[in-house]
């Protein structure tokens, strides 16, 4: 089995499809059709990453990205002529972004509608490559926020229960997210506490695949998810103590009762084991 990604971005630019080639100002992509026949303006849009007003998220090297107002906008650079040179092989990460939030959604799987998926050249090269994607609704909460709730009791059963149903769908989906922790994961918690329409941001690193995910790749995906559930919640509080074997029978029980899927194993364990450990680079846990 193969990625499906092209497909996809092939249909969704067909004659009346949802999306419009663009081109212009050293930019070329696609951008959507409702977006742009109601006025909206790219370069205006795009010019506001690097004003004063707009709320930074992230403000790297290689990556800025912001609120413009209700819009994500994310700009990624590829400066230097071997990372440029290395990207004319790839699929641009906008476009992938893309492709994700298209199969996703077909699969009613919440995520933010992308607006446009831009990439500029200078020299020949890949310079950098823009995502302009619809924001989260105020009334979603991100997962890495609901750690400690999620520790215990009938929140962790829910937090089992609606991760592995999101994970079980996107997988009969063909998406693999390909960084799958807590802090990509929103869900909407009514007033009775009752967590629901669970749902995914960030597919940076996503692959569509023809048909189900392997079960390499699921474990993957899993092992991440569990990993990220250990870290968020020795974060919140370090004097808890987690049962591990205990929490990768939770998932991998509910993961083979949703799916028919038994991912349990060693494979498994030294994956969790391994990411649950893990420094990462920009030093967050």
């Amino acid at each position: 089995m193969e990625p499906d990604m092209q497909g996809i971005l092939d249909r969704c630019r067909e004659t009346g499809g949802p999306y419009l080639p663009f081109r212009g100002h050293g930019l070329s992509g696609l951008v959507l059709r409702e977006w742009q026949e109601r006025g909206g303006d790219l370069d205006e849009l795009l010019a506001k990453l690097d004003g004063q007003e707009t709320k930074i998220f992230k403000a790297r090297k290689k990556i800025r990205a912001a609120m413009v107002g209700e819009l994500f906008v994310k700009r990624y650079n590829y400066r230097g002529f071997g990372n440029a040179f290395r990207r004319m092989f790839k699929m641009p990460r906008p476009y992938r972004v893309l492709a994700g939030a298209i199969r996703l959604r077909e699969f009613e799987i919440p995520t933010p509608e992308v607006i446009a998926a831009l990439r500029s050249y200078r020299w020949g090269l890949p310079y950098c490559d823009y995502l302009v994607t619809r924001g989260v609704s105020p009334l979603r909460i991100f997962c890495d926020k609901l750690a400690g709730e999620f520790a215990a009791g009938d929140p962790y059963r829910q937090f089992v229960s609606g991760i592995v149903s999101l994970l079980v769908k996107m997988h009969g989906a063909g998406v693999e997210h390909g960084d799958l922790s807590l802090r990509n994961i929103f869900c909407r918690k009514s007033p009775i506490g009752v967590y629901s329409d669970w749902g995914v941001i960030d597919l940076d690193g996503c692959k569509v695949w023809a048909e189900e995910l392997p079960e390499s790749r699921r474990r993957r995906e899993l092992a991440r998810v569990v990993s990220s559930y250990l870290r968020c919640v020795r974060a919140f509080d370090k004097s808890l103590t987690l049962d591990v074997n205990t929490i990768t029978f939770d998932f991998t029980r509910k993961y083979q009762e949703l799916s028919g899927w038994n991912l349990a194993g060693s494979s498994l364990d030294a994956r969790i084991a391994y990411l649950a450990g893990r420094q990462r680079k920009d030093a967050r846990k």
